[in-house]
């Protein structure tokens, strides 16, 4: 896992804000769907899933298109320049992520566990990495966890909290989860998913 601060000057950063505010949100009722997998993942102690708003960047049937991705390629070029590795090439999926306060969350708690892409047919991790950009100053934390996907249970390996212009980097097998805000009005955040 490698994070990055201030991964894009405040100028950028500003503006990479702007572009996302500018963009359509759709309303999803959780954040992960297991629905195929019965209660999988469901029970889990200090899971409280919330609806939050998402935006598949790129995709005609959210509201944008192939070029409304150009707004967010400086981060992807930035992240090779960072760790000198390509990254532009491989990448699968552009997610804008939108949560919106909720005071009564409470502390220690977090949306369901997952990795963002799942091979249902090997019940895999698909190989790949994450990218996770935080987009304006807040709270709600990122939880990752030490276990493997499909734990009866999960343990807190580490915390993010969201600082405008930070980045994550790390593996798509790594188990994480989000958490709304509780004291700021939004939390926004940029989920890219590269191939290996």
């Amino acid at each position: 896992m490698l994070t990055i601060e201030n991964h894009l000057t405040k100028e950028m950063s500003d503006y990479v804000e702007d572009c996302l505010i500018g963009l359509p949100f759709y309303y999803q009722d959780a954040t992960s769907d297991f629905s195929e997998l019965g209660d999988f993942q469901k029970n889990l102690r200090n899971v409280i899933e919330t609806p939050y708003f998402v935006n598949m960047l790129g995709c005609h049937n959210h509201g944008t298109s192939a070029d409304d991705v150009k707004y967010f390629v400086p981060i992807i070029k930035k992240l090779e320049e960072n760790t000198g590795r390509p990254f532009l090439k491989r990448i699968q999926r552009i997610k804008a992520n939108l949560y919106l306060k909720r005071e009564d969350y409470p502390d220690n708690c977090y949306q369901i566990p997952h990795v963002d892409m799942w091979n249902h047919e090997h019940g895999v991790a698909d190989a790949g990495e994450i990218f996770l950009y935080y987009v304006d100053d807040s709270d709600g934390d990122t939880f990752f966890f030490n276990e493997r996907f499909g734990s009866p249970e999960y343990t807190i390996m580490k915390r993010s909290t969201p600082k405008k212009g930070k980045g994550i980097l790390f593996d798509n097998s790594m188990v994480h989860a989000s958490s709304p805000p509780r004291a700021n009005e939004r939390r926004m955040t940029l989920n890219f998913v590269f191939a290996k």
